[in-house]
């Protein structure tokens, strides 16, 4: 009769465990049903201020910003009696080079630098040089301008006299040889419509 009740015993307590077992799994497997907020809930996106965003735009890509440039107000630049030395110095070194092989480009590479006068001295000169030179012989000379002098400038007048110290070297074997000698090159400028133009050249002896 004991073992009876204590079966009964063990059997309701076992039956109550798995009654509590079952009422906890429901409560912990039962989902809340979400709300959907309201449109006028929903927070607005923060926006960062104007002057703290920071783009990818690369400089080139950069929309124009529509500046208008004047170009008549621009400073014009005038030459003056240094621009000439410079200018003095590519001449000397230009004129100054020659070979048999450059067919005389020292002298028809810079006629648009020149006065229309000293343009037909130079056509003249290289035409008499074609027809007395020699053919098969090797004649070179190399000149590197080293200082200039400014002997005048007038700009209202239109004149100006530079005078260039180069090393040259005189070679009839090869290009670059040849001792090397100073000699001066005396230049002179005229201003023709507003542009210097070189009107003379005389090496000095």
């Amino acid at each position: 009769m004991q073992t009876n009740r204590k079966t009964i015993g063990f059997l309701l307590i076992f039956l109550g465990l798995a009654i509590i077992a079952a009422i906890v799994y429901f409560l912990l497997t039962k989902k809340t049903p979400t709300e959907t907020p309201l449109v006028s809930e929903i927070a607005p996106i923060a926006q960062l201020p104007a002057g703290e965003e920071k783009g990818t735009t690369t400089p080139s890509d950069q929309p124009s910003n529509n500046i208008q440039y004047d170009l008549t107000k621009e400073t014009t630049h005038t030459i003056n009696a240094a621009d000439l030395a410079q200018r003095a110095r590519a001449y000397a070194e230009r004129l100054g080079s020659f070979s048999t092989q450059s067919d005389y480009g020292n002298f028809t590479d810079l006629q648009m630098y020149m006065t229309p006068g000293m343009r037909a001295w130079a056509d003249t000169y290289v035409a008499e040089q074609k027809a007395s030179a020699k053919s098969g012989s090797y004649y070179g000379i190399e000149a590197k301008a080293l200082t200039t002098e400014i002997k005048s400038f007038d700009d209202s007048a239109g004149t100006a006299q530079i005078i260039v110290t180069a090393e040259r070297r005189t070679s009839t074997t090869e290009i670059g040889g040849g001792e090397p000698y100073l000699q001066k090159l005396d230049i002179g400028f005229l201003k023709i419509n507003g542009e210097w133009l070189m009107d003379k050249a005389y090496w000095e002896k």
